[in-house]
Protein backbone atom coordinates (compact mmCIF):
# COMPACT_ATOMS: atom_id res chain seq x y z
CA UNK A 1 0.00 0.00 0.00
CA UNK A 2 2.85 2.39 0.75
CA UNK A 3 4.44 1.39 -2.59
CA UNK A 4 1.35 2.50 -4.46
CA UNK A 5 0.54 5.59 -2.30
CA UNK A 6 3.90 7.06 -2.94
CA UNK A 7 4.11 6.65 -6.38
CA UNK A 8 0.94 8.05 -7.07
CA UNK A 9 2.44 11.42 -5.23
CA UNK A 10 5.38 11.16 -7.57
CA UNK A 11 3.40 11.06 -10.88
CA UNK A 12 0.73 13.99 -9.67
CA UNK A 13 4.17 15.72 -9.03
CA UNK A 14 5.79 14.88 -12.33
CA UNK A 15 2.24 15.82 -14.04
CA UNK A 16 2.55 18.83 -12.05
CA UNK A 17 5.62 20.01 -13.19
CA UNK A 18 5.23 19.45 -16.72
CA UNK A 19 1.95 21.56 -16.88
CA UNK A 20 3.77 24.41 -15.00
CA UNK A 21 6.55 24.55 -17.22
CA UNK A 22 4.30 23.94 -20.26
CA UNK A 23 3.26 27.53 -19.68
CA UNK A 24 7.34 29.06 -20.32
CA UNK A 25 7.48 26.77 -23.58
CA UNK A 26 7.93 27.93 -26.86
CA UNK A 27 8.36 26.17 -30.39
CA UNK A 28 10.00 28.22 -32.90
CA UNK A 29 7.74 27.88 -35.70
CA UNK A 30 10.19 28.25 -38.06
CA UNK A 31 13.44 30.38 -39.28
CA UNK A 32 11.79 33.16 -41.23
CA UNK A 33 11.15 36.49 -39.60
CA UNK A 34 7.38 36.13 -39.64
CA UNK A 35 7.60 32.17 -38.11
CA UNK A 36 9.92 33.77 -35.76
CA UNK A 37 7.23 36.69 -34.76
CA UNK A 38 4.35 34.10 -34.61
CA UNK A 39 6.65 31.75 -32.01
CA UNK A 40 7.16 34.86 -30.00
CA UNK A 41 3.05 36.23 -30.09
CA UNK A 42 2.49 32.53 -28.90
CA UNK A 43 4.93 32.88 -25.79
CA UNK A 44 3.70 35.90 -25.01
CA UNK A 45 -0.16 34.47 -24.31
CA UNK A 46 1.22 31.86 -22.51
CA UNK A 47 2.91 34.20 -20.11
CA UNK A 48 0.00 36.07 -19.85
CA UNK A 49 -2.64 33.58 -19.87
CA UNK A 50 -3.29 34.15 -16.03
CA UNK A 51 -2.34 38.29 -15.78
CA UNK A 52 -6.19 38.58 -15.67
CA UNK A 53 -6.84 36.97 -12.90
CA UNK A 54 -7.60 38.10 -9.33
CA UNK A 55 -6.40 36.31 -6.53
CA UNK A 56 -6.66 38.96 -4.23
CA UNK A 57 -9.50 37.49 -2.35
CA UNK A 58 -8.46 34.12 -3.43
CA UNK A 59 -9.76 31.40 -0.76
CA UNK A 60 -7.25 28.26 0.30
CA UNK A 61 -8.35 25.85 2.48
CA UNK A 62 -6.43 27.81 5.51
CA UNK A 63 -8.24 26.24 7.88
CA UNK A 64 -8.96 22.15 7.81
CA UNK A 65 -10.70 19.64 9.97
CA UNK A 66 -10.72 16.51 9.84
CA UNK A 67 -12.66 13.07 11.22
CA UNK A 68 -12.27 9.68 10.22
CA UNK A 69 -12.04 6.61 11.09
CA UNK A 70 -8.52 5.06 12.22
CA UNK A 71 -6.75 1.26 11.22
CA UNK A 72 -3.95 -0.19 12.70
CA UNK A 73 -2.47 -2.68 9.52
CA UNK A 74 -0.45 -5.18 10.96
CA UNK A 75 -1.53 -5.39 14.28
CA UNK A 76 -2.38 -8.90 14.37
CA UNK A 77 -3.66 -11.28 17.09
CA UNK A 78 -3.68 -9.77 20.44
CA UNK A 79 -2.52 -6.03 19.08
CA UNK A 80 -5.45 -6.25 17.06
CA UNK A 81 -7.98 -3.26 17.23
CA UNK A 82 -11.24 -4.09 18.55
CA UNK A 83 -14.64 -0.70 18.56
CA UNK A 84 -14.75 2.03 16.14
CA UNK A 85 -11.16 3.65 16.05
CA UNK A 86 -11.02 6.93 15.02
CA UNK A 87 -8.80 10.15 14.39
CA UNK A 88 -9.68 14.22 14.41
CA UNK A 89 -6.84 16.65 12.25
CA UNK A 90 -6.69 20.61 12.43
CA UNK A 91 -4.57 22.87 10.29
CA UNK A 92 -3.70 26.16 9.45
CA UNK A 93 -2.49 26.55 6.14
CA UNK A 94 -1.01 29.03 3.86
CA UNK A 95 -1.71 29.22 -0.03
CA UNK A 96 0.80 29.92 -2.37
CA UNK A 97 -0.38 29.66 -6.39
CA UNK A 98 2.49 29.20 -9.17
CA UNK A 99 2.95 32.07 -11.11
CA UNK A 100 2.97 29.94 -14.27
CA UNK A 101 -0.01 28.42 -13.47
CA UNK A 102 -1.94 29.10 -10.85
CA UNK A 103 -4.47 26.07 -10.94
CA UNK A 104 -1.54 24.26 -8.52
CA UNK A 105 -0.25 25.98 -5.49
CA UNK A 106 1.68 24.88 -2.37
CA UNK A 107 0.37 24.47 0.89
CA UNK A 108 2.27 24.22 4.04
CA UNK A 109 1.43 25.37 7.88
CA UNK A 110 0.90 24.19 11.05
CA UNK A 111 -1.10 21.57 12.51
CA UNK A 112 -2.29 19.30 15.61
CA UNK A 113 -3.48 15.08 14.97
CA UNK A 114 -5.16 13.06 17.75
CA UNK A 115 -6.30 9.28 17.57
CA UNK A 116 -7.99 6.94 19.14
CA UNK A 117 -7.10 2.94 18.89
CA UNK A 118 -9.65 1.43 20.52
CA UNK A 119 -8.56 -2.22 22.61
CA UNK A 120 -11.89 -2.76 24.69
CA UNK A 121 -12.21 -6.17 26.83
CA UNK A 122 -8.24 -5.92 26.74
CA UNK A 123 -5.05 -4.03 28.46
CA UNK A 124 -2.47 -2.60 26.48
CA UNK A 125 -0.01 -1.49 29.22
CA UNK A 126 2.10 1.22 27.58
CA UNK A 127 4.29 1.86 30.93
CA UNK A 128 5.08 -1.66 31.18
CA UNK A 129 9.38 -2.38 31.41
CA UNK A 130 9.46 -5.08 29.20
CA UNK A 131 11.10 -5.07 25.74
CA UNK A 132 7.92 -5.74 24.15
CA UNK A 133 4.61 -3.58 24.02
CA UNK A 134 2.60 -6.32 26.50
CA UNK A 135 -1.05 -6.69 25.85
CA UNK A 136 -3.51 -8.68 28.41
CA UNK A 137 -6.57 -10.42 26.91
CA UNK A 138 -8.11 -12.26 29.75
CA UNK A 139 -7.16 -10.75 33.33
CA UNK A 140 -7.45 -7.18 34.33
CA UNK A 141 -8.54 -6.07 31.23
CA UNK A 142 -11.01 -3.31 30.84
CA UNK A 143 -14.63 -3.23 29.55
CA UNK A 144 -13.92 0.01 27.29
CA UNK A 145 -10.04 0.27 26.07
CA UNK A 146 -8.20 3.05 24.27
CA UNK A 147 -5.17 4.29 23.12
CA UNK A 148 -4.28 7.79 22.34
CA UNK A 149 -1.75 9.24 20.55
CA UNK A 150 -1.73 13.26 20.08
CA UNK A 151 1.41 15.12 17.43
CA UNK A 152 1.97 18.57 16.63
CA UNK A 153 2.65 18.19 12.66
CA UNK A 154 4.06 20.43 9.85
CA UNK A 155 1.68 19.59 6.61
CA UNK A 156 3.16 20.40 2.85
CA UNK A 157 0.83 19.80 -0.15
CA UNK A 158 0.85 20.33 -3.86
CA UNK A 159 -2.64 21.12 -4.77
CA UNK A 160 -4.54 21.58 -7.81
CA UNK A 161 -8.04 24.06 -7.79
CA UNK A 162 -9.93 23.95 -11.08
CA UNK A 163 -11.62 27.41 -9.68
CA UNK A 164 -8.87 29.51 -9.82
CA UNK A 165 -9.86 33.17 -8.25
CA UNK A 166 -12.17 30.93 -5.77
CA UNK A 167 -10.93 27.42 -5.18
CA UNK A 168 -13.75 26.60 -2.71
CA UNK A 169 -16.26 27.11 -5.25
CA UNK A 170 -14.63 24.11 -7.63
CA UNK A 171 -13.10 20.82 -7.46
CA UNK A 172 -9.48 20.42 -5.30
CA UNK A 173 -6.83 17.51 -5.36
CA UNK A 174 -4.10 17.75 -3.29
CA UNK A 175 -1.56 15.03 -2.56
CA UNK A 176 1.27 15.53 0.39
CA UNK A 177 3.46 14.78 3.57
CA UNK A 178 3.00 15.86 7.43
CA UNK A 179 5.65 15.81 9.84
CA UNK A 180 4.80 14.89 12.78
CA UNK A 181 6.42 15.03 16.64
CA UNK A 182 4.90 13.22 19.14
CA UNK A 183 3.34 15.00 22.30
CA UNK A 184 1.56 12.81 24.40
CA UNK A 185 0.64 9.30 24.51
CA UNK A 186 -2.02 7.63 26.91
CA UNK A 187 -4.10 4.70 27.54
CA UNK A 188 -7.37 5.16 29.05
CA UNK A 189 -10.03 2.06 30.46
CA UNK A 190 -13.06 2.42 31.99
CA UNK A 191 -14.45 -0.52 34.28
CA UNK A 192 -11.64 -3.08 35.18
CA UNK A 193 -12.86 -6.76 34.64
CA UNK A 194 -11.24 -9.85 36.16
CA UNK A 195 -10.70 -13.36 34.27
CA UNK A 196 -14.32 -14.50 34.94
CA UNK A 197 -15.82 -10.80 33.26
CA UNK A 198 -16.78 -9.46 36.58
CA UNK A 199 -16.26 -5.63 37.57
CA UNK A 200 -13.91 -5.38 39.87
CA UNK A 201 -13.68 -1.99 41.16
CA UNK A 202 -17.38 -1.06 39.45
CA UNK A 203 -18.37 0.33 36.42
CA UNK A 204 -17.09 3.67 36.86
CA UNK A 205 -14.00 2.81 37.48
CA UNK A 206 -11.24 4.49 35.44
CA UNK A 207 -7.42 3.75 34.78
CA UNK A 208 -5.17 6.66 32.48
CA UNK A 209 -2.06 5.75 32.25
CA UNK A 210 0.93 7.71 30.50
CA UNK A 211 3.91 6.93 28.51
CA UNK A 212 5.80 7.57 25.16
CA UNK A 213 8.04 4.41 26.06
CA UNK A 214 7.25 1.71 23.14
CA UNK A 215 6.65 4.41 20.55
CA UNK A 216 8.55 6.63 17.89
CA UNK A 217 8.39 10.30 18.33
CA UNK A 218 8.38 11.08 15.04
CA UNK A 219 6.55 10.25 11.83
CA UNK A 220 5.88 10.78 8.27
CA UNK A 221 2.55 10.80 6.98
CA UNK A 222 1.41 10.64 3.28
CA UNK A 223 -1.86 12.57 2.88
CA UNK A 224 -4.64 12.74 0.30
CA UNK A 225 -7.37 15.28 -0.64
CA UNK A 226 -10.42 15.25 -2.88
CA UNK A 227 -12.80 18.49 -2.45
CA UNK A 228 -15.63 20.35 -3.38
CA UNK A 229 -17.00 23.02 -2.42
CA UNK A 230 -16.33 23.24 1.95
CA UNK A 231 -16.19 19.35 2.10
CA UNK A 232 -13.68 16.92 1.23
CA UNK A 233 -13.04 13.22 1.16
CA UNK A 234 -9.27 12.32 3.14
CA UNK A 235 -7.43 10.12 3.70
CA UNK A 236 -3.42 9.12 5.21
CA UNK A 237 -0.92 6.70 5.23
CA UNK A 238 1.91 6.65 7.73
CA UNK A 239 4.85 6.13 6.11
CA UNK A 240 6.92 5.12 9.99
CA UNK A 241 6.53 2.25 11.89
CA UNK A 242 4.10 3.26 14.82
CA UNK A 243 6.28 1.40 17.17
CA UNK A 244 9.76 1.22 17.98
CA UNK A 245 12.01 -1.58 16.69
CA UNK A 246 11.30 -4.73 18.59
CA UNK A 247 8.61 -3.38 20.14
CA UNK A 248 6.02 -5.08 18.31
CA UNK A 249 4.40 -5.76 15.59
CA UNK A 250 5.48 -3.49 12.28
CA UNK A 251 2.13 -1.15 12.44
CA UNK A 252 1.79 1.84 9.44
CA UNK A 253 -1.39 3.54 11.05
CA UNK A 254 -4.20 5.12 8.36
CA UNK A 255 -7.32 7.01 7.88
CA UNK A 256 -9.98 7.95 5.97
CA UNK A 257 -13.25 10.11 6.67
CA UNK A 258 -14.57 13.65 5.67
CA UNK A 259 -13.69 16.94 6.66
CA UNK A 260 -14.17 20.92 5.86
CA UNK A 261 -12.29 23.67 5.10
CA UNK A 262 -12.87 27.52 5.67
CA UNK A 263 -11.49 30.27 3.91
Amino acid sequence: MRKYFIATILAFLAISTVNAQATDTTTVAGKDSLGLAQSKNIQAKKKNQFGNVDLSHRAGDHFMFQFGGLGWPGANGDYATKGFSREFNAAFMLDKPFKTNPHYSLGFGIGYSSSNAFFNKKNVDITAITTTLPVSTTSNVFKKYKVVLTYVEIPLELRYSANIENPSKGFRFALGLKGGLLLNAHSKGKNELDATGATVKGPAYIQKEYSKRFFNTTRVDGTMRISYGLLSLFGTYQLTPLLKSGSGPVIHPYSIGLGISIM
